[in-house]
C-alpha cells in the first residue's frame, strides 16, 4: 500500500518540516490547505455511512485466518521500503493483504487491515503523531479504497473465489490502489502540499505501478488458493515480506575496501566505473584483466590469448596524464584509450582506500580524485566515481565500502535506478 508521512510543523529538521517548505514553494496557500482538510474530513466522516449502505454485511468467519492476515500486514509494514519520490512514499505489500481481506470479509475488514500498521505506528512506535493531516489523508484513502474494491467485486458478480473470479479480483486490486493514490497523493498532495498533479502522476504513479501490479497479482492468486489450502496459501505472499525485510537488508550489508589488496580494489573500482560509463562487455573484460596485470604483471588464467596484447597496452598507458604531461607516449585527453583513463582513476582510487594504503573514506578519496581531474585524471571518469559513491552511500555502513550494484544480474534501469531507492529505504528502516 502507499502511505504518506504526516506534515508536522516545528518538529525540527526532517521529512515533515521539509514537506511544508516544499509545498509552499509549489504554490500551496492557507485557503487551499483548509479546502484539503475539509474535503479529507468529509471523506473520512462519511465512511461509516458508506460502509453501512454500500458494504455487504461483515462476514467474520474464520477468525484465525483473519488474525494471520493481520500478522502478515504487520510483517509487511516491518519490511516496508521507502521510495525517493517528490515526497517519500512507502511501499509495503499491503494492497495484496487488503485485497484478500476485502474479498473474504468485506471493506470493513479491509479498512481494519489497512489501519493496523498506521495505528501501531502512531500509538505504539510513535513514529508519527496521532492527529495530523497525513493521518486524515491516510484514513480517507484507506476507507474509500476498500469500499471501491468491494463495490467493484459486487458489480463484477464475484460471489465465490473461483478461478473465473481472478480477473475481477485483479481489477478490484488495481482500482483500490488507484483510489488510494487519488486521495492520498493527488488530493492531499496538490491542495495541502501544493504539488502539481501532472508531475505526481508522471513521476510517482508510473514508478509505483509495476510494484502495485505485482502486489495485486499476488493478492488475487493468494485469495483464490485460500479455500483449498487455508493459511498455507499465504506462502505466496512471502516475496512481499522477505524481499524488503530479508533480501534487501542482505544487499545493504557491505564490506570495507580495506579488506582488499591493491589489485583487487583496482579491479572492483574499474568494474563499477565501467558499469556507470556503460562500457560493453568486452571492454569490461579487458579492464578486469588489465587491473590485475597493472599490479602483478601476470594474466588471469581465464584470459583470452587474442586479448593479451590489448590488456598489456591498457595497463601500460594507464600511467598517461590527461593533460599530456605523462608517459610513456605523452598522450593527451581523448587520445588516451578510454580503458586506460578508467584504469587510471580506478588505480588512483584504490591507492587511497585499499589495504596498506591511507585507507581514506570514499568522501575523502573523491576530494583527492577531483583535485587531480583535468590534469592527471579524466574529469568524466572522476565524475563516474562520484556517481558510484553517491548512489550507494545512502545505505552504506562503511566509510569506504565495496561497491555492489555493478555485480547484480539485473537490468540496468533496475540496478542503477529503482534498486538504489529501495536499498536506501531499507537502510533507513
Amino acid at each position: 500500500m502507499v502511505a504518506i508521512a504526516p506534515v508536522r510543523v516545528g518538529r525540527g529538521p526532517g521529512t515533515e518540516s521539509m514537506e511544508v517548505g516544499v509545498s509552499t514553494r509549489h504554490g500551496s496557500t492557507p485557503a487551499r490547505r483548509r479546502a484539503a482538510l475539509a474535503l479529507l474530513g468529509l471523506a473520512a466522516l462519511s465512511l461509516p455511512a458508506a460502509l453501512a449502505v454500500l458494504a455487504p454485511p461483515v462476514r467474520w468467519h474464520d477468525p484465525l485466518l483473519f488474525a494471520a492476515l493481520i500478522a502478515i500486514a504487520l510483517a509487511c509494514h516491518t519490511g516496508q521500503v521507502t521510495l525517493k519520490t517528490r515526497v517519500p512514499v512507502k511501499i509495503d505489500g499491503g494492497i495484496a493483504v487488503v485485497l484478500i481481506a476485502v474479498a473474504f470479509w468485506g471493506p470493513a475488514a479491509g479498512l481494519a487491515v489497512y489501519l493496523t500498521w498506521d495505528v501501531a505506528n502512531r500509538l505504539i512506535v510513535r513514529e508519527y503523531g496521532v492527529f495530523t493531516p497525513g493521518a486524515l489523508a491516510n484514513l480517507a484513502s484507506y476507507g474509500w479504497s476498500a469500499i471501491a474494491g468491494a463495490e467493484l467485486l459486487r458489480l463484477a458478480g464475484v460471489t465465490a473465489l473461483e478461478p473465473r473470479a481472478l480477473a475481477g479480483l485483479f481489477t478490484a486490486g488495481v482500482v483500490m490502489a488507484l483510489v488510494q493514490f487519488a486521495i492520498a497523493r493527488l488530493l492531499y498532495g496538490t491542495l495541502y502540499q501544493g504539488y502539481r498533479a501532472g508531475p505526481l502522476i508522471s513521476a510517482e504513479l508510473s514508478g509505483l505501478l509495476p510494484a502495485v501490479l505485482v502486489d495485486v497479482a499476488l493478492g488475487a492468486l493468494t485469495a483464490m488458493l485460500i479455500e483449498p489450502l487455508g493459511v498455507g496459501a499465504f506462502a505466496l505472499l512471502a516475496p512481499v515480506v522477505l524481499i524488503p525485510s530479508v533480501v534487501l537488508p542482505a544487499l545493504v550489508r557491505n564490506r570495507p575496501v580495506a579488506t582488499l589488496d591493491l589489485p583487487a580494489a583496482t579491479g572492483l573500482y574499474a568494474a563499477a566505473l565501467a558499469d556507470v560509463l556503460r562500457l560493453p562487455r568486452r571492454r569490461r573484460r579487458l579492464l578486469s584483466q588489465a587491473s590485475r596485470f597493472l599490479h602483478t604483471q601476470t594474466f588471469n588464467r581465464h584470459s583470452r590469448s587474442d586479448e593479451l596484447y590489448e590488456v598489456m597496452l591498457a595497463a601500460m598507458y594507464a600511467s598517461e596524464r590527461f593533460d599530456g604531461s605523462g608517459g610513456p607516449a605523452g598522450l593527451r585527453g581523448g587520445m588516451i584509450p578510454l580503458e586506460c583513463r578508467v584504469l587510471a582513476v580506478a588505480d588512483a582510487w584504490a591507492r587511497l582506500t585499499a589495504r596498506s594504503t591511507q585507507q581514506l573514506s570514499h568522501t575523502e578519496a573523491l576530494l583527492a580524485l577531483e583535485l587531480a581531474a583535468g590534469s592527471e585524471l579524466d574529469p568524466t571518469v572522476v565524475a563516474a566515481a562520484g556517481e558510484v559513491v553517491h548512489t550507494e552511500l545512502p545505505w552504506a555502513t562503511e566509510h569506504a565500502f565495496q561497491p555492489v550494484l555493478h555485480r547484480l544480474p539485473l537490468p540496468r534501469a533496475v540496478r542503477r535506478e529503482t534498486l538504489p531507492h529501495a536499498l536506501a529505504g531499507a537502510g533507513q528502516a
